[in-house]
């Protein structure tokens, strides 16, 4: 019995070890093989640079700025608010746009109606919060079939996809660059282009440890539930039939 047991084991840890492992193994290269990419966006798709990226912008004054992508940093509420309202001021008062601050109806050309506070634009896309995820949604012009807010008044999506298009509306993040101990914060819409380099990672290595210890740990728990009881010589505290 107690060869059954042991063989129970070695094949419950067996097929186990194969199972974690194998999967943070997999997905640590499949990181690996990410980040070993190059990659070059428009302004639109500067929110999909990886962070810690060094990256090359283009902006659309011709000038190029070199360094390493921080991230997007959200604009203070005041200095949005004057750059949205300057917007407004430019487009006949603004009546063609959402207010700050107000909830409005996003109704996708496929999909879910997305409902919530207008938080303004980024880029392409409409910035629109999630109360219930405590978190900013960002949701492509492109793909809305109508916007409306609550009071039924509808905004013209194909007009607002021609001034997002155009760099008439201010981005509520900045692209975030450091170099030589310097940070420069970037308008998304001052972008013409982002360049991120290839980056080297070895993420297989730390995927393939967390698998390994998540399957040590799941192994050791069913190792220690089997609940044969053999006595303190190994023969005899239960119940067998006299063997």
């Amino acid at each position: 019995m107690k060869a059954r047991i042991a063989c129970l084991a070695i094949a419950l840890f067996s097929t186990l070890l194969s199972g974690c492992t194998v999967i943070g193994l997999g997905v640590g290269v499949a990181v690996d093989h990410r980040n070993a990419r190059d990659r070059r966006v428009s302004w639109d798709g500067a929110r999909s640079v990886p962070r810690g990226r060094d990256v090359e912008v283009t902006l659309t004054s011709g000038d190029t700025l070199r360094g390493k992508f921080t991230g997007l940093r959200a604009l203070p509420p005041d200095s949005y608010r004057s750059a949205y309202d300057s917007a407004q001021v430019t487009l006949d008062g603004g009546s063609v746009l959402p207010r700050l601050g107000e909830t409005v109806l996003f109704t996708p050309v496929k999909g879910p109606r997305i409902r919530g506070p207008f938080r303004g634009f980024e880029a392409e896309a409409l910035a629109v919060y999630q109360p219930d995820e405590r978190s900013t949604a960002y949701l492509p012009l492109s793909k809305a079939a109508q916007l409306r807010n609550l009071d039924g008044q509808p905004f013209d999506v194909d007009y607002l996809r021609f001034l997002a298009s155009s760099r008439a509306l201010p981005s509520t993040r900045e692209f975030v660059v450091e170099s030589g101990g310097q940070t420069s914060r970037i308008p998304l819409q001052y972008i013409h282009e982002v360049y991120a380099a290839p980056q080297r990672t070895h993420k297989w290595i730390l995927y393939g440890v967390i698998g390994l210890a998540v399957d040590a740990a799941v192994t050791a728990a069913v190792i220690s539930s089997i609940s044969w009881d053999f006595g303190p010589s190994g023969g005899g505290g239960g119940n067998w039939g006299g063997y």
